[in-house]
């Protein structure tokens, strides 16, 4: 309760917070299905670990730990939400399925716009790489065999950390991240909203006045002013665009792309594959018919089976789990 009364003395629309509580309580839910279960038993779940604090406020993750022997490879899940809902509880299930194939997962609370406009989600999942690299061998993790993940928001936050790892970077929050020189050995983009700003751009035949708006919503929560005027001190809320102005790819990952094709932000996708195209840079992108905005949380889905499918076998590739 006091999550929403605290959304609501920050302004965010009635719609956001519904929203967010019927996601809390969907996870509640979700944890008694057989197959939540089996995940689950598959990993030791390690509640509020601290791994920042920011003007008084602590910044949590969770740690699921897969019972098996290690050590794990590591992924950081950034979890979605417009940069202004969710949370690690929301999207335990995401990092289960993850745990249950043997990696070492820290799901990633981050704080939230329009209380915390941009660079402040930024600046948590920076803090979170970091705190991970110093910390994950205590667990059982591989500091040198990590990844990141993410959907939509989360996937937008995924690709910064991984820009801030391999290039250097004017921002303060950044630059620590380029001279740790721990460079990610993967990182899985799921339905990414890759470039914040400009929302205008999806008005346009095919999508919708609600899609548009949630869009627009996004960007003025999380942008302000700048969401239609960006700035360079806004780059990085826009990662795609910087690696399209790339012209040569930076030591990049691999990148696993992934995007319904009836899903509005699928053009950040087929963008972002164009670019590392050209750039010459490793990636698998994936793309799903008929399919909408986060369709693989819908496990039960054939489509979504698919999708896990191809990102577990990315993961074999890039990040694969020891014996």
């Amino acid at each position: 309760m006091r999550r929403w009364l605290e959304m609501v003395a920050s302004r965010q629309l009635a719609r956001r917070i519904a929203l967010d509580a019927g996601m809390h309580a969907l996870a509640g839910a979700v944890d008694f299905m057989p197959d939540m279960k089996r995940r689950m038993a598959a990993c030791r779940l390690i509640e509020d670990v601290e791994y920042a604090c920011h003007g008084g406020e602590t910044l949590r993750l969770d740690i699921l730990q897969p019972v098996r022997a290690g050590p794990h490879p590591v992924l950081i899940y950034l979890h979605g939400g417009g940069f202004a809902i969710g949370s690690r509880r929301t999207h335990r299930a995401l990092a289960a399925a993850y745990a249950a194939q043997g990696y070492l997962v820290c799901n990633v609370d981050y704080r939230l716009a329009p209380k915390h406009p941009f660079p402040a989600a930024l600046e948590d999942a920076c803090a979170a790489w970091l705190w991970a690299a110093d910390h994950v061998g205590a667990y059982g993790g591989q500091c040198q065999s990590m990844g990141l993940a993410g959907e939509s928001a989360g996937a937008n936050l995924a690709l910064a950390v991984t820009l801030a790892c391999c290039t250097p970077r004017p921002e303060a929050f950044a630059r620590p991240l380029f001279e740790r020189a721990l460079r990610p050995a993967a990182a899985l983009l799921y339905c990414g909203f890759l470039q914040t700003s400009l929302p205008q751009r999806y008005r346009r035949p095919g999508v919708s006045a609600l899609a548009a708006g949630i869009a627009a919503d996004a960007a003025h929560s999380y942008l302000g002013e700048f969401a239609s005027h960006p700035t360079s001190g806004q780059a990085l809320a826009d990662p795609l665009c910087i690696v399209e102005a790339m012209t040569a790819a930076a030591n990049l990952p691999p990148l696993f792309i992934a995007a319904g094709l009836e899903d509005p932000v699928a053009a950040d996708s087929r963008r972002l594959e164009l670019a590392l195209q050209r750039l010459h840079s490793p990636f698998s992108a994936h793309y799903y018919p008929g399919e909408t905005h986060a369709f693989h949380i819908m496990f039960w889905r054939a489509q979504a089976v698919r999708c896990w499918r191809d990102s577990f076998e990315f993961l074999r590739q890039y990040l694969p789990v020891g014996n």
